[in-house]
Parts: C-alpha cells; structure tokens; sequence
C-alpha cells in the first residue's frame, strides 16, 4: 500500500466518535511531531466535553507567496462495533467488521499529514501551510467552533469533508436551525364538554405540517390591485 493509504487505514481503525477523539489525537499529534513540527492542543476539549482540543501547527514558509490553511476534523459518526479496514483487490477501502469505516474524515486527516510530511522531507518550496484538526464536528461544528480564528495567520484556507470529485470546491451547503418549542393543551370532560378541550398534540402536528424552508418556497405571484389572500 502506499504511504497515505496505509497511514489512513491506521487512522480509521482508532475509533473516535464525537466527544471521544484522544487517542486519534495522539496519533496525530505523534505523526506531526516525527516530522519536526510542533503541535498546539487548545483548551475546548475542556470547555466542549470533549476528550480532545482542536490540533494546530504551521509549516514555515521557504518561498514568497499566499499562505493557506487546510482543516480536517477528527470525529466520526459513532460506530456500532469493530473497525477493521480492509483493501479489497480493487483498491476500495472496507470495513470487514460491518460497520463505518470512518473516512469522513479520516481520509483528509491521511491527506493532510502526508502532505506535511513530503513537504518538510522533500523541502518543497511554498509559502506558508498551516494545519487544523478540530473534534465534535459531527455534531455540529462544536470544535472549530471553539477554535480561537486569530491564531489562523492565513486568510485562505481550504476544509476537506466532501465526497465529490477531487478537484471539486464547495463553497456552500445546507444547514439547519434547531426550534425549541412547547405545545400546551386544554383539558376538558371527554363526556360532557369534549369541545372545549385543545390537543397539543394535535396542534404540534399541525405546527409541523406547516414547516416550509422558505429558501425552498417559490414566492407566489401577486398581481397587483388584487388581494393576497390570508
């Protein structure tokens, strides 16, 4: 296998479900480290209940010219069992225990600590990299987050967790927006007076079948002179 992909299918078979990334960071922090990079580990492990901070280090620049970021996260979804990656004969990278592999993310993190280190071995001229592992991405972005952006001297930057086509740049993506709401009900004798009751389960029902994305929602065409209807 070469290099990256073996250094990645080390990397899936650490489990790291959000909340739990430290012994991946470790490792991440060791691979870095051999490379004669120094490693930051910030406090929102701490702050965020997480057992790892955000991982931060620069390669120096040897050459003029504009100096860029790339981030990675160090989080998967939570496995349900083993993880025991595989390469089938055709090169596809499995998990023979059935469960997830762990790719999103780890693939980039592989990515990126190669790059690091054919860039310090092989003295590639460039102007200036710097590197971010961030935990608790899987659950809403919490790691970076808490990640301090001033440390960033880059203003460029790219983040590696998409599934298209290298090559590929996504500069935009769905989101969501997570609605606390409380639904009170109105008692009433089933028997005697069932229609001064209110259900709130009912009304919760309808309140849901009502959500539209209004990003999704074609405005409706008024003519005007007329009435739009309530």
């Amino acid at each position: 296998m070469s290099d990256v992909l073996d250094l990645f299918t080390e990397l899936a078979a650490i489990p790291s479900p959000s909340g739990e990334e430290r012994a991946v960071a470790d490792a991440v922090k060791g691979y870095l480290r051999d490379c004669a990079l120094d490693v930051d580990e910030d406090d929102a492990g701490q702050r965020i209940g997480s057992t790892a901070g955000n991982l931060y280090t620069q390669i120096e620049p040897t050459a003029a010219g504009t100096r860029i970021f790339l981030c990675a996260h160090l989080d998967t979804v939570p496995p349900t069992g083993r993880i025991e990656p595989v390469v089938d004969d055709d090169g596809i990278v499995r998990n023979a225990a059935g469960t997830i592999l762990g790719a999103d993310d780890k693939a980039a993190v592989a990515v990126m600590l190669e790059t690091a280190r054919r860039v310090v071995s092989e003295r590639r001229r460039h102007a200036g990299i710097e590197l971010l592992f961030t935990p608790m991405e899987e659950v809403g972005l919490i790691g970076a987050g808490a990640f301090d952006p001033s440390r960033l001297e880059a203003r460029i930057g790219f983040v590696y967790d998409q599934a298209d086509p290298i090559g590929d740049v996504i500069i935009g993506a769905p989101s969501s927006y997570v609605l606390d709401v409380t639904f009170h009900g109105r008692a009433a004798h089933a028997g005697m007076h069932p229609e001064d009751g209110c259900s709130a389960i009912a009304a919760a029902a309808r309140a849901i079948a009502d959500l539209t994305d209004p990003d999704l929602v074609e405005p409706e065409l008024v003519v005007p002179g007329t009435e739009v209807p309530e």
